[in-house]
């Protein structure tokens, strides 16, 4: 089903709820699905119950990429300052796949192409946001090199792409200021596993093995599908892993993650140090821990080599614009893997710094995705 197309209001309860509902004949259908072939949208969703047609999310993908090489992107942060480490080189690093070290043949930084899918949530929680994004959206796109792309998705009770991948960064800012036009039709809850799942799908349908892919998510990270089902945590993840997706999730309003989280470091100016990237200042707080609420988007920035940064809303555009940045200035790292055989199996990632580098720079902190799954016959992110 292509995106922000209309699902049968029973499409994603879960099984035993629905099942439950067809016992008591309480499984209701929104007045405008009752025209032709509504019916067979009722089949359709037996079927996938039955086997016999799949959601996406369960649906196995193999993509053929030409690069041999495992990919990971890092951001380093020195834990006493909060400033990001700009300055290290190829043997600066140390990379391991499930506990061997791996010969590190690729390196750069800010060399590869970056891709992006703004993923806004368009919740009621939210709206009053949306309107500092919309006045700092230029300038924040500015700060991005020409080749790379932007594509904007909004989401709420479903996912809608707005734009696809695209280098024009007025069209991105043209349709965010037509933003509410567009969101009649996703509904006013929180699908937050849905949306993520969706944007890091259409990044590696959409992007070459090489470019770097991030998701850039503006959330109050309040999750209303628990009893609505979708893709599980598990599925989304190994979506994310697959495609080599860091998520950055902007956290706004009174999000109950935000209030349960443990800051890193302090409250701070992060400053990035490469003068190729220029001096950026923006306060932030980088929330470490993951709740165990559902479709949390701290959980995967966390486990992806993202950042989670709340946000109050005269912060919003600063910070916007400072993830950009910080997404453009991460380190790329390649290796060819020990074993490319696709068996499909968890591969766990680990990076870190030489003891030079530990001598000198003091503490630090890397921000990079804790493993791979290797499901495709060549490189892979």
């Amino acid at each position: 089903m292509a995106l922000g197309a209309r699902k049968s209001r029973g499409d994603f309860y879960p099984l035993w709820v629905r099942r439950f509902h067809r016992c008591i004949g309480i499984l209701h259908f929104r007045r405008e699905n009752m025209r032709p072939g509504w019916r067979m949208k009722v089949v359709a969703s037996w079927a996938a119950l039955l086997g016999m047609v799949q959601p996406g999310w369960l649906q196995e993908t193999t993509v053929t990429l030409e690069s041999p090489l495992v990919l990971v992107d890092a951001i380093v942060l020195n834990k006493k300052t909060n400033t990001i480490v700009g300055d290290l080189t190829r043997e600066d690093f140390l990379i391991w796949e499930n506990g061997k070290r791996q010969e590190i043949t690729h390196f750069s930084r800010e060399e590869l192409p970056l891709s992006i899918v703004l993923l806004v949530d368009v919740s009621g929680s939210v709206q009053p946001i949306i309107d500092e994004i919309q006045r700092v959206a230029l300038d924040a796109l500015s700060k991005l090199k020409p080749q790379d792309r932007v594509a904007l998705m909004i989401f709420a009770n479903r996912p809608k792409l707005l734009v696809e991948l695209t280098s024009d960064r007025g069209a991105i800012a043209e349709k965010l200021e037509n933003i509410w036009s567009e969101a009649t039709d996703v509904g006013m809850a929180t699908f937050i596993n849905l949306g993520i799942y969706e944007a890091a799908r259409y990044l590696r349908k959409k992007t070459d093995p090489t470019e770097r892919r991030a998701i850039v998510m503006i959330t109050d990270d309040i999750d209303t599908s628990w009893f609505r089902g979708g893709p599980p945590r598990e599925v989304v993840l190994r979506e994310l892993y697959e495609g080599g997706v860091a998520l950055c999730g902007i956290l706004v309003g009174y999000a109950r993650t935000a209030l349960k989280v443990a800051d890193y470091g302090t409250a701070a100016a992060i400053t990035v140090l490469n003068p190729g990237v220029g001096a950026i200042l923006i306060a932030w707080r980088v929330l470490r821990r993951a709740s165990g609420i559902t479709g949390s988007a701290k959980f995967y920035a966390e486990k992806t080599g993202g950042i989670a940064l709340k946000a109050d809303p005269e912060e919003v555009g600063t910070i916007f614009i400072g993830v950009l940045e910080l997404l453009r200035a991460r380190y790329t790292l390649g290796y060819v893997p020990p074993n490319p055989t696709p068996d499909g199996r968890f591969r766990e990632l680990k990076l870190s710094v030489s003891e030079r580098v530990k001598k000198t720079k003091g503490d630090l902190v890397i921000l990079a995705r804790r493993g791979y799954y290797p499901s495709r016959p060549s490189a892979r992110r």
